[in-house]
């Protein structure tokens, strides 16, 4: 079978799971494991900030073709990033600083995009490490703090780290430099491609540098490929959980929470109840 064939099949995937509605992780976004959530009002105020009850969970967060690929560097990604992209945090300046100008020629561009330019209203305040002071202080963390992902919500909007809008802008602002090896089409190819193709902390990569292979259908098949080998079952554990949290806390009743498993895992809502009661 030649590679054609199966660059093919995986963008048909992409596609057919985009379709369906899977959460699977769109174009010009790459995925992070957000550390500390920060909720925002639509004025750019900060109401709270706080660790995730559910720890792994995987965001799929808007990036560029560079902050995508990244391994070091100055690239940030738009919206949600490390402490040391999001606030003056850290050894490198240059970081914030390009954070800021990245996402403010963005908003500058698309007032229409909410999301975004409500996070630009307030990190431009520099208020950020202020308003996470006693988080930091007081949670520990097994990485660097630097290191720490930061992830936004606006009060009122349901984005879930995902924005379309910035998909449709990027996109735009691509050349089409030359013709996909996988699609025969003429598209931005670019000089690099993302690792982390098997596992999220993993280094493989499926394309080579050069590869000739475009960013769209790169993207597809990237995605499609970390959908199925890992992304898909962190999603269903991580809603696994929630529901088991919110049982547990009385947020859902026993009743809500056998619909949920009886539409996610028919037939074993028996075993499921008797394993969770024998841990009470």
């Amino acid at each position: 079978m030649s590679l054609g064939i199966v660059w093919e099949g995986l963008i048909k995937a992409y596609d057919s799971l985009v379709n369906k509605g899977a959460k699977v992780c769109p174009i010009a976004h790459t995925y992070i494991t957000g550390h500390i959530g920060v909720l925002i009002n639509k004025n750019g105020e900060f109401l709270c900030a706080k660790v995730p009850d559910v720890k792994g969970e995987l965001l799929s967060v808007p990036c560029t073709d560079e902050s995508g690929r990244r391994t070091g560097g100055d690239h940030p990604h738009l919206l949600h990033d490390n402490l040391c992209y999001v606030a003056p945090y850290g050894k490198s300046e240059k970081r914030h600083k390009a954070y800021l100008e990245q996402l403010k020629e963005y908003t500058e561009c698309n007032p229409g995009d909410l999301f975004a330019n409500v996070i630009y209203s307030y990190v431009k305040t520099g208020n950020i490490l202020h308003d996470l002071k006693d988080i930091l202080q007081k949670v520990e963390f097994n990485i660097p703090t630097e290191k720490l992902n930061v992830v936004f919500c606006v009060y009122g909007l349901d984005n879930e780290g995902v924005d379309i809008d910035w998909t449709k802008y990027y996109l735009s602002t691509l050349p089409k430099n030359g013709v996909c090896y996988a699609t025969g089409e003429l598209d931005y190819i670019p000089s690099g491609y993302p690792a982390c193709i098997t596992s999220p902390p993993g280094k493989e990569r499926l394309f080579l540098k050069d590869s000739g292979v475009g960013y769209i259908a790169s993207q597809k098949i990237i995605h499609a490929l970390q959908y199925f080998a890992y992304a898909a079952e962190n999603a269903s554990r991580v809603e696994a959980e929630t529901h088991v949290r919110d049982y547990a806390a009385g947020r859902i009743s026993q009743e809500d929470l056998k619909n949920w498993i009886d539409k996610e895992y028919p037939g074993k809502w028996n075993h499921f109840i008797s394993l969770l009661e024998s841990t009470d």
